[in-house]
């Protein structure tokens, strides 16, 4: 497969390094995976971001603050060295998780512009799978059948990612849905990826972003469930462009738990979190029912990309229908 080349694999994720071994390829393999689709943003030098991003991971999941920097230092700095590489894959789907990730490593990369030839697998669906998640679904046999559809990185792709990426990191988030509306032919699956991401700010009538509002609705109509049952039916049914990972979807839940105004109801905290039984909470009902407000229902805030949301606070809200912002001043 790639043994013409000395090759390095670059993926979001741990989840086709053996199924690339299984298929015969025999290069390297990095996995970057921090999940820029959650937390904060900022367009600040690599050192800055590894700092920020570290204390961000090691707080929400509860890591070792310490490990946790050492982990982000060494996936970062092997993109600082890829000279032993004469060709570099980057394998990718189309979900906000991979494609904020890509922008990141595109941008990185026209920027240190390697000697290695740059090549990029991207694709949305998958011949005979019938709901299309991510490479990780493959089996050996079709993961290498994507082998030869591999398309060289140009440098409009490249020169593309930098807006991309300011654009992510901006305080205001007008400046990624501009991107959206214009498109982003050298990344077909970008457009529809960063509306999805837009997705997870305030919706402009509840208050709810599209995780938290799937998530309610799904209660709301198969009554209790536990967060695993949960978890499933959102990514199997629900989920337009599924993107999250378990860990980050029972993150995503625990401001919806807390608070003197939950909208959802856990049982037993000493029960691991996928068997732990949820149901809607009264006030959850309420605010489907428009007769509440979601966001300022938060036990706290939260970040999209560069865009800080704090409950009391000016936060900016999503009309996704209309594919408008708006300025809420409370």
């Amino acid at each position: 497969m790639d043994q013409s080349l000395p090759t390095l694999h670059v993926r979001c994720g741990s989840d086709i390094r053996q199924t690339l071994l299984d298929a015969g390829f025999g290069g390297d393999f990095l996995e970057f995976s921090d999940p820029f689709c959650i937390g904060p943003l900022r367009d600040c030098s690599t050192d800055e971001l590894i700092q920020l991003r570290s204390q961000f991971l090691a707080t929400a999941f509860q890591l070792d603050p310490a490990q946790t920097l050492e982990r982000q230092q060494q996936s970062y700095s092997v993109l600082n060295a890829l000279d032993a590489y004469q060709r570099i894959v980057l394998w990718f789907e189309h979900d906000s998780y991979d494609q904020l990730i890509l922008i990141y490593l595109l941008q990185h990369l026209a920027r240190h512009r390697p000697r290695a030839r740059l090549e990029l697998i991207a694709i949305d669906h998958f011949p005979g799978v019938e709901r299309f998640i991510g490479l990780g679904q493959l089996n050996p046999q079709q993961l290498a059948s994507l082998w030869p559809a591999r398309q060289p990185v140009s440098q409009a792709l490249l020169t593309s990612a930098a807006p991309l990426w300011q654009a992510l990191c901006a305080d205001d988030p007008r400046q990624l849905l501009e991107q959206v509306r214009i498109g982003t032919p050298a990344l077909p699956m970008m457009a529809n990826a960063l509306h999805r991401h837009l997705q997870e700010l305030p919706g402009l009538a509840d208050g709810l972003s599209l995780t938290e509002r799937l998530s309610l609705q799904t209660l709301q109509q198969q009554g209790t469930m536990t967060a695993g049952q949960l978890f499933r039916a959102l990514m199997m049914e629900h989920e337009p462009l599924p993107w999250l990972g378990d860990l980050m979807y029972w993150w995503l839940l625990q401001p919806l738990l807390g608070g003197d105004t939950p909208l959802l109801l856990a049982d037993d905290s000493h029960t691991p979190w996928p068997q732990r039984q949820l149901r809607l909470s009264s006030h959850g009902a309420a605010v489907l029912a428009g007769e509440r407000d979601g966001f300022a229902s938060r036990s706290r805030g939260y970040w999209v990309g560069g865009v800080e949301l704090q409950p009391g606070q000016p936060h900016w809200r999503y009309d996704s229908a209309q594919q408008t912002l708006h300025l809420t001043h409370a």
